[in-house]
C-alpha cells in the first residue's frame, strides 16, 4: 500500500506556500527609536507579552503556508494503491487454447516436431497471470490440460501427448472444443493458436455456420512444406459376394499420386499372408488409376492387403480388406396375434417372402410381442414390427437399447391403428409423430401411389434402370400421416406427398418406417412383383449398418468406427498384437470402437477366429490447401463483445468506478482539514496585533 497521485502536476501548486512566507519577509517592519518627554509616566511592557506576539505571528504564517499546500494536494487527487493488485497498472491477462493437429498428415517430414516449436514459442510468450489450455484434434479434439494458471507442465505435455494419429481432420470440432475451455475463463483477452499444416480435407466450406465466441481471437500458425508429394492407395473393393461354388472374383485397387511430380513403383496383393501378384505402376500427377487383379478366394475367410511402394507418408501406402463368405442374416419379426396359434398375415407375408433367398440365406423367428421380453434382440441382425399397434414398455426398452447400440428396426402399420397409443408407446423409435390414419371406410376405388422416390437412397437404388421394377403399380388404400422430426429422413413420398417411408438414426442403429401395412388390409404391396426384391433390399441395407460383413461383401472399415461383433466373440486383437477384451452392453450387443489404427483386427470366438480390416480415411491423403483468409472470416465472431460480455463489463466498470472513489475519499478529509486551516488562521488573525 503507498499514496499516489492522479494529477501530479497539481502538485508544482505547492510551492504557493512560499507567497504567505515571501508577503512576511517583505512586509516585516522594525521598530524604530523614539524618545518621549513624558516616557517615564507609562509604565513598563511586560517582555512576555512581546514575545507571545511574535509566536502568534509565525503561527498564522504556517497555517497559510499550510492551506496553500494542502490547496494543491487536494487539487492533485491523492488515492490509496495496492501495488500487488493495482485495478490502473499492468496488462490484462490472457486466456489463451493451444490447437495442435495431430491427424495423420502431421507425420509428412517434421511437420509434428516443427508444430511442436511453434506451441513452445506460444508458451515462452505467455506473462504471469495467463491462464492457458492444450488441446490436440484430428477428427475429434481432445483436451491435454484443461485451462489454467499453471505454465510449467505443458513443455513436458509437448513432448509426451501430441503424437500422430491415424485419423483425419475436423476443424470446426477442434474449434468448438477450444471455444469450450475459452468460455470458461473471464478474461476479455482471449486467443486460440491453431497449429496445422491446414488442408482442405479438414474443413467443408457449405458447413459454415458456426462460429467463435464474440471476443474470441484466432491466431493461424502453419507447418506446411513447399515439398508435398504423396501417393496412397485410396480403396479395394470386391464387386460381388463369395458364394458357395464360385471363389474367383476381381480385387479392384484405387491408386492415387497426390503430388506434382510423376509416381513409380511395386504395387503388391498378398492374400492370407502370402504374396500373389505384383506389378510395376506408373502414375502421372495428381492423377488417380485403377488396377484389377483376378484372385480366387478358396477360404470363407480371408484377409488381404496392398501396398503401393515408399514415400515420406508411408502410412497411407498400405489397405487392408477382408473377402468372406456371407454368414446367413438374422431377422426377427414381431407380431400383434388375434389368435396365440395363428400367425398374422402380415408376419405370414414377410417370413414367407424374406425365406426365399438362399444367397445369403435368411432365417426369420416370428414371435409376439409378449414373448419379445425373453428373447435377446442383439441376436439378430434386423428386427421388424410387423403389424404391432403398441409397444409393451419392456419390448420398448430392449428395442430402443438394441438400436443405439447398433441394431436396425422395421416398423409397418397395424390397421387399426391409433396415433396417440402409437406414438407414445414407440417413442424415440419412430423418425416423427402420427398425426392421421386413413378411416377404414375409405373406398378401395380412391387409393394413393408411390411416385417420389429417391433412388439414390441403398434401398432403393437397384430400381432405378428400366425394367428392374415400378413402385407405381401398387396401390395403397389406407395410409398415415406422418410428420417427421429434425434428423429424419424420407426417401419416399405418394403422390399426394405425404410420407411414405421415414428413416431415423438412433445412437450407432437406424429405423426405417413403413406408412401402411405389411398386409393386404391396406395396399396391394404384398402381391406386387417389387415386394419381394424391397425386402432383400431393406434387410440387407440395415442389416449391413454396425456388422462385421457388409453389404456387397465392402471389405474394410474406417478408423474410428463401430463394429458390431458377434455375441460370441470374447476378445479382439489389435494391428498392434493387444488383446483387448470384449464386454456386452446392457442390451447384449457387443459393440467394438477402439479402431484407432488401421490393420487387421482379429476376433477370437468360440469357433474359428474371424478378421475385419481398418483403413485410414484417405482423404487426409490430399494435402490442397484451404483459404486461410476465407476459413477465418468464417470461423471468427466478428461480434467482438456477446450482450452477456457488455452487461459483465458495464457491472465490472461500475464496481471499478466505486472502487476508485473509495480509494479517493482521502481528498474529502483533506478538504475538511483545509476548511479547519482557514477557519484557525482567521480566529488567530484577529487575535494578533499588526
Amino acid at each position: 500500500m503507498d499514496l499516489a497521485f492522479l494529477n501530479v502536476t497539481f502538485l508544482f501548486g505547492a510551492l504557493g506556500a512560499a507567497i504567505p512566507l515571501t508577503l512576511h519577509l517583505v512586509r516585516r517592519q522594525r521598530a524604530g527609536i523614539h524618545v518621549f518627554s513624558m516616557v517615564r509616566f507609562l509604565a513598563s511592557s511586560h517582555r512576555a507579552v512581546v514575545r507571545q506576539q511574535r509566536l502568534r505571528r509565525l503561527l498564522l504564517l504556517l497555517l497559510r503556508m499550510a492551506a496553500c499546500a494542502l490547496l494543491a494536494v487536494i487539487f492533485a487527487r491523492p488515492f490509496v494503491r495496492d501495488q500487488g493488485t493495482s485495478i490502473f497498472a499492468g496488462t490484462q491477462p490472457e486466456a489463451v487454447a493451444i490447437l495442435v493437429d495431430t491427424s495423420y498428415s502431421m507425420g509428412y517430414g517434421n511437420r509434428l516436431d516443427l508444430a511442436r516449436r511453434r506451441a513452445a514459442e506460444v508458451l515462452d510468450a505467455l506473462q504471469t497471470g495467463d491462464q492457458v489450455a492444450l488441446l490436440t484434434f484430428a477428427a475429434q479434439a481432445t483436451v491435454v490440460r484443461e485451462l489454467g494458471p499453471d505454465h510449467s507442465v505443458l513443455p513436458g505435455l509437448l513432448d509426451t501427448r501430441v503424437e500422430v494419429t491415424f485419423e483425419g481432420t475436423n476443424y470446426l470440432e477442434a474449434l468448438r472444443a477450444a471455444d469450450d475451455q475459452l468460455n470458461g475463463a473471464d478474461f476479455d483477452r482471449r486467443t486460440v493458436y491453431l497449429i496445422s499444416d491446414f488442408q482442405q480435407s479438414g474443413w467443408n466450406p457449405r458447413s459454415a455456420g458456426w462460429k467463435l465466441s464474440p471476443g474470441i481471437q484466432l491466431r493461424m500458425i502453419d507447418v506446411w512444406e513447399e515439398q508435398d508429394d504423396n501417393t496412397a492407395v485410396t480403396g479395394v473393393e470386391i464387386p460381388a459376394a463369395l458364394s458357395g461354388e464360385d471363389r474367383m472374383r476381381d480385387v479392384v485397387v484405387r491408386i492415387r499420386n497426390y503430388g506434382q511430380t510423376p509416381f513409380q513403383d511395386d504395387l503388391t496383393l498378398q492374400v492370407n499372408s502370402g504374396t500373389t501378384a505384383t506389378r510395376r505402376i506408373s502414375i502421372p500427377p495428381r492423377t488417380s488409376h485403377v488396377e484389377s487383379f483376378r484372385q480366387s478366394f478358396e477360404a470363407d475367410m480371408n484377409a488381404g492387403v496392398v501396398t503401393f511402394g515408399e514415400d515420406r507418408l508411408p502410412v497411407d501406402n498400405r489397405f487392408y480388406f477382408t473377402v468372406n463368405a456371407p454368414a446367413p442374416v438374422r431377422v426377427l419379426c414381431v407380431e400383434e396375434r388375434i389368435r396365440p396359434d395363428r400367425p398374422t398375415e402380415a408376419a405370414y407375408y414377410l417370413s414367407q417372402a424374406l425365406s426365399l433367398r438362399q444367397d445369403p440365406p435368411v432365417s426369420v423367428e416370428v414371435r409376439s410381442a409378449s414373448a419379445l421380453s425373453a428373447v435377446d434382440p442383439a441376436e439378430y441382425d434386423v428386427v421388424v414390427s410387423a403389424n404391432l399397434s403398441a409397444l409393451p414398455r419392456a419390448a420398448k426398452e430392449r428395442l430402443t437399447g438394441y438400436v443405439r447400440s447398433g441394431g436396425s428396426l422395421i416398423i409397418g402399420l397395424n390397421p387399426a391403428v391409433s396415433s396417440d397409443i402409437f406414438n407414445s408407446s414407440f417413442g424415440e423409435l419412430l423418425p416423427g409423430r402420427i398425426e392421421s390414419v386413413s378411416s377404414p371406410d375409405t373406398p378401395r376405388d380412391r387409393y394413393r401411389l408411390l411416385t417420389d422416390v429417391n433412388y439414390q437412397h441403398p434401398v432403393f437404388q437397384p430400381f432405378s434402370g428400366p425394367r428392374h421394377g415400378d413402385f407405381g403399380t401398387v396401390r395403397f388404400y389406407g395410409t398415415a400421416g406422418l410428420e417427421p422430426d429434425s434428423s429424419a429422413s424420407v426417401p419416399g413420398r405418394f403422390d399426394d406427398g405425404s410420407v411414405a417411408f421415414a428413416e431415423k438414426p438412433l445412437g450407432n442403429g437406424r429405423t426405417l418406417l413403413f406408412l401402411s401395412t405389411f398386409d393386404l388390409s391396406w395396399n396391394d404391396f404384398a402381391i406386387r412383383e417389387v415386394f419381394v426384391p424391397f425386402l432383400y433390399e431393406c434387410i440387407d441395407y440395415l442389416a449391413s449398418r454396425g456388422s462385421m460383413y457388409e453389404r456387397e461383401a465392402r471389405a474394410y472399415r474406417l478408423t474410428g468406427e463401430a463394429v458390431r461383433l458377434p455375441i460370441e466373440a470374447s476378445h479382439v486383437m489389435l494391428p498392434s498384437g493387444e488383446q483387448i477384451p470384449v464386454e456386452a452392453s446392457r442390451t447384449g450387443t457387443k459393440l467394438f470402437t477402439r479402431t484407432r489404427q488401421p490393420g487387421l483386427y482379429r476376433v477370437q470366438t468360440g469357433g474359428s477366429p474371424r478378421t475385419f480390416a481398418v483403413n485410414l480415411d484417405t482423404r487426409e491423403s490430399d494435402f490442397a490447401r484451404l483459404d486461410p483468409e476465407a476459413f477465418a472470416s468464417a470461423v471468427v465472431n466478428p461480434v467482438t463483445k456477446s450482450p452477456e460480455s457488455r452487461e459483465t463489463e458495464s457491472l465490472a466498470m461500475y464496481a471499478r468506478d466505486a472502487e476508485v472513489e473509495r480509494r479517493q475519499r482521502l481528498w474529502w478529509f483533506l478538504g475538511f482539514t483545509l476548511i479547519a486551516l482557514v477557519l484557525g488562521e482567521t480566529l488567530l488573525a484577529n487575535r494578533t496585533h499588526r
